[in-house]
């Protein structure tokens, strides 16, 4: 029905009536509402219902709208209030009407003022009469029943539903009208309804000739009546199950697919989301409800997201955009999110549906692929690395202007070069290697490498190197070849720099007298020079890594290796130990070790260096020191008691003189005494005196030729008194006369003298004393042998050791200074000879073997050396202050003399002499003499020059220091001619 039609209608029914829409929209009121109110229908339909009613009503006017529209009533009655245009305030008793007018929902309001005299049913009953114009216009059907049931009142609609004529209804009973409705669900309803005078409303499906229809039914009291109000709803039913049939497939759907999906009303209000959004964000269904769920969107994306979300519910856009989301594990990930508007017959957006998909992997790489992409652009330039791709068809290459410069071509001409082009800029001697690098790569499909040289203007070199890969067709030849070229000039002298430091380093490695090594930063040795295996023996197998501990003496390695490990591992500091290694002989010898880090610009340790340094010599001289120097000590305090001792019966005899009984008698026995206890301490003096003589070098030594059977009967004659007063035999065994040797007679029978007294004195009475001399082409041997009371092993290594202590020397213990053996030993050794002592211990005797060389013998060596041939001599000393003469007369006797004054010139001329001897100067000023000496010897190992230590002490501990050191003689200077021949023969091979 038309909405003027409605309007007609409204204005025939006898109350004050208004009509308007579910919008508020005002669409009718009859002269009677326009009367009560005093606006005219023009006014009114610039106003809604609301501004007529009081406040306090409108709350009461929207539920009952709410009722009409959502439960079962289709008319309810109560009082409200209206706001006349004056202001007055008018109290009226309303009944409120739903109707359906196009398929639009519409409401009319029946009012007439509280306390007047018509009664409230009237209200009602204008339903009969003009009211009952509206119910036949509205689009839902209409019944009336009685108390009993009985059909009173039938719209229009409700015979068209039906079928049948108003004459066929009206006067009978429901149950009549349609048999069998009294046992369905809408029966029960009526009844109810009827007798409990409530509200119903009812959906049934009723069989109506011949098929079936849904009709939705409303009852409520009307008076005694019951007012039906139904209409048919198949199609709205069946329209219902196929949503529900779609809505069920849809969710299916959502809910198996691994994106987030969701939907939104027109407004933006979100009213569902699959599955998939409550296991990734975490959200309950409630906590998703509307905008609740923008919470797990991140902050810094929120106001974006939304402006675009706005934006496309405004215009209707396709909505997508990247965003981050929450992820239930806290994580906030890169998602995805797209939303398309799903619209009506009508082009109106009806409502929204959107997907999120995780693209957080995607995100990532694309991140880290532009950074990479960034941070390779930059490098390219940095670094001046030049691309290429060369079409190999078309004989072209595409180059960036990187490559160009290095080629020397123009930056506008760096692309669409032929091959040729930047060919010609590789150096001659390189050329054909490239061309013959880029064939075979070609050739074999095989990536390309080389390094060559590039000339720049000018002629400038510079070292490239290239890689390139190809690429092929379907039919599998080469197409492309595509690669970069780096400027590696840089790189190149570095690496050659890195390369002569590292070969001069080696070879000084390889040179110095120390075992050296180097290790990485956590101590993991990885190189050793050549004389660390020739000492131990092992390979670089062996040795790598911590390999080393395999030569360490098994009671040092602990300590050593725990050292090692805090010091470079965990401290990283300057490292040094002193510990024994196993040679290849399997003796162990101390070293001195000592590492250094070697850091990088940081500060970082990349490397350690280290060397072990043979200190056993030295060690053993410090110990041999330590125990002369003990010696010595001990030497001291017997010395003070032997001189005290004869002071006190001089002390004795001068009281006795002083007393004044100076009788003959007894002046001469005081005479005696004092004579007889100088002379002792006279003899204690010279001992002392005449064994500092000789051990220094100092002592008046003469040169002659003495038969050795002269200095044996010699030293027989002056023994034999104090082996006959002990009744000892003394056998001489001497076949032939000895022969000669060069030396002092009175010396060597000092010697013989000695070791004779020293057999009586430690032979029982009646022993026997055998003297022995033996005799070959080149020396002659004395021993002299006893049956006496022997010497323990561990004395044994001492007997000619100056300043023993006097408990541990024979010739201690029947009394003086124990000098006797020493000055043997000295005298013999200024002879070139040799003394050695034996015995296989206490009760066993003793034997001293006196060994000497023969003067023809020497002679013949003399004569030999100068015949062969002159000797290469390196001198290191100065011409002002040392030998002046000592150079002229070498030279003189035939030899090539160098003359050094340091040691820079020293081992220059070692390197290039190979000198036969060498003799250093070791208390000059400036000059490490015994270190000088070990770096001379490192420089030609393999060679057996004879050193020769020069020096203005003469004590004995240089000797020990000078042996350590490796030399071979100690000379006292000024320096005999006469001595130095002596041991100049040994430097010849």
């Amino acid at each position: 029905m038309m909405y003027s039609d409605v309007a007609n209608l409204v204005e025939l029914i006898p109350y004050a009536a208004l009509l308007y829409s579910r919008e508020e929209t005002i669409l009718a009121a009859n002269g009677m509402f326009c009367e009560l109110t005093g606006y005219s229908p023009a006014e009114l339909a610039h106003l809604r219902p609301s501004q007529l009613t009081v406040y306090e009503d409108q709350p009461r006017d929207d539920a009952a709208c709410r009722q009409l529209l959502d439960g079962p009533y289709m008319e309810l009655a109560y009082e409200k209030s209206f706001i006349a245009k004056s202001g007055e305030v008018i109290r009226c008793e309303v009944a409120l009407k739903r109707l359906m007018n196009d398929g639009q929902v519409q409401y009319v309001v029946l009012a007439r003022k509280t306390g007047t005299d018509q009664p409230n049913d009237l209200i009602m009953d204008s339903l009969h009469g003009a009211s009952e114009l509206v119910l036949h216009a509205i689009d839902e059907g209409f019944i009336l029943l009685d108390r009993d049931f009985r059909i009173r009142c039938i719209n229009d609609e409700a015979l068209r539903i039906d079928g049948r004529p108003r004459s066929a209804l009206i006067g009978r009973t429901h149950w009549e009208a349609w048999p069998g409705s009294e046992d369905l669900p809408l029966a029960y309803a009526y009844r109810q309804a009827m007798r409990e005078r409530v509200n119903v409303c009812v959906e049934q499906l009723y069989h109506h000739r011949g098929e079936d229809m849904w009709l939705e039914a409303r009852a409520f009291p009307f008076g005694d009546s019951l007012a039906l109000f139904y209409k048919n709803i198949t199609q709205r039913k069946l329209a219902e199950r196929a949503i529900r049939e779609s809505e069920t497939k849809f969710r299916t759907i959502a809910d198996a697919i691994p994106q987030i999906v969701w939907s939104a009303r027109p407004d933006g209000f979100h009213d569902y989301f699959n599955r998939q959004w409550y296991d990734y964000t975490g959200m309950s269904e409630h906590a998703s409800e509307g905008h609740a769920w923008l919470a797990v969107f991140h902050p810094d994306d929120q106001s974006s997201l939304m402006a675009k979300w706005h934006h496309s519910l405004a215009t209707g856009d396709p909505y997508e955009v990247e965003f981050r989301l929450r992820h239930h594990s806290g994580q906030y990930r890169w998602t995805l999110g797209r939303a398309l508007p799903l619209r009506d017959a009508h082009c109106g957006i009806v409502r929204w549906m959107g997907t999120s998909t995780d693209i957080h992997e995607r995100v990532m790489a694309q991140s880290a692929l532009k950074d990479t992409q960034t941070r390779l652009e930059a490098a390219l330039t940095a670094a001046a690395i030049g691309t290429w791709t060369w079409d190999i068809p078309a004989d072209r290459v595409h180059a960036d202007r990187n490559l160009a410069a290095m080629f020397s071509i123009a930056p506008e001409d760096a692309d669409n070069q032929p091959l040729a082009s930047y060919l010609k800029a590789i150096h001659p001697d390189d050329a054909d290697g490239v061309r013959e690098e880029i064939e075979r790569s070609v050739a074999s499909g095989e990536p390309s490498h080389k390094r060559f040289r590039v000339l720049g203007p000018g002629g400038a070199v510079r070292f490239v190197e290239a890689r390139g890969t190809i690429a092929t067709g379907k039919d599998g030849k080469p197409t492309t070849m595509s690669g970069a070229v780096l400027d590696v000039t840089r790189q190149h002298l570095a690496e050659e720099a890195r390369q002569i430091s590292e070969s001069k380093f080696r070879t000084l490695a390889e040179n110095i007298p120390q075992l050296a090594w180097m290790a990485d930063s956590d101590g993991d040795i990885f190189w050793y020079n050549n004389r660390w295996f020739e000492y131990t023996g092992t390979t670089f197998d062996e040795m790598q890594g911590w390999g080393w501990m395999k030569v360490h003496h098994p009671e040092h390695v602990d300590r050593v290796v725990a050292l090692y490990r805090k010091q470079i591992v965990e401290d990283q500091c300057i490292w040094e130990d002193t510990f024994p290694l196993r040679g290849a002989d399997g003796q162990y010898r101390w070293f001195l070790s000592r590492a250094m880090p070697i850091r990088d610009k940081e500060g970082n340790v990349v490397r350690w260096l280290g060397t072990n340094t043979d200190i056993t010599l030295q060690r053993e001289a410090e110990q041999a020191l330590q125990q002369a120097n003990q010696r010595k000590d001990d030497f001291l305090a017997l010395l003070a008691h032997e001189l005290r001792n004869p002071l006190a019966p001089i002390s004795t005899a001068a009281q006795l003189l002083k007393t004044g009984a100076a009788n003959p008698a007894n002046i001469k026995l005081s005479s005696d005494i004092i004579d007889r206890q100088v002379r002792h301490m006279t003899d204690l003096v010279n001992d002392v005196m005449d064994v500092s003589r000789v051990t220094r070098g100092v002592a008046a030594i003469d040169q002659e030729e003495v038969p050795v059977a002269q200095v044996i009967n010699t030293a027989v004659e002056q023994s034999r008194p104090l082996m006959e007063a002990r009744r000892q035999a003394l056998v001489v065994d001497m076949r032939d006369d000895g022969g000669k040797v060069l030396g002092d007679s009175t010396r060597l029978v000092q010697v013989l003298t000695n070791l004779l007294n020293n057999a009586a004195k430690y032979t029982q009475q009646g022993g026997r004393i055998t003297l022995t001399v033996d005799e070959d082409a080149s020396q002659v041997r004395i021993a002299v042998s006893d049956n006496g009371m022997g010497i323990d092993a561990a004395l044994l290594p001492h007997v000619f050791e100056l300043f023993t202590q006097a408990e541990r020397t024979p010739d201690r213990a029947e009394g003086g200074l124990g000098l006797g053996l020493a000055l043997v030993k000295s005298i013999v050794a200024l002879h070139h000879g040799q003394v050695t002592a034996s015995s296989a211990g206490r009760g066993t005797g003793s034997t001293f073997t006196v060994t000497l060389p023969l003067l023809w013998q020497q002679s013949q060596s003399d004569t030999h050396a100068a015949d062969t041939r002159p000797l290469h001599i390196l001198l290191v000393d100065r011409a002002d202050d040392g030998d002046r003469e000592l150079p002229a007369a070498l030279q003189a006797q035939g030899h090539m003399v160098a003359l050094c004054p340091d040691e820079a010139c020293a081992l220059t001329q070692a390197r290039d002499l190979h000198p036969d001897a060498v003799l250093i100067r070791t208390d000059m000023p400036g000059v490490e003499g015994y270190a000088l000496a070990q770096q001379l010897r490192a420089l030609h190992p393999d060679e057996h020059a004879t050193y020769i230590a020069l020096n203005g002490s003469g004590q004995s501990h240089d000797k020990v220091i000078a042996r350590g050191a490796g030399f071979d003689y100690q000379l006292e200077r000024p320096v005999a001619l006469a001595s130095l021949k002596r041991v100049l023969p040994a430097a010849f091979p």
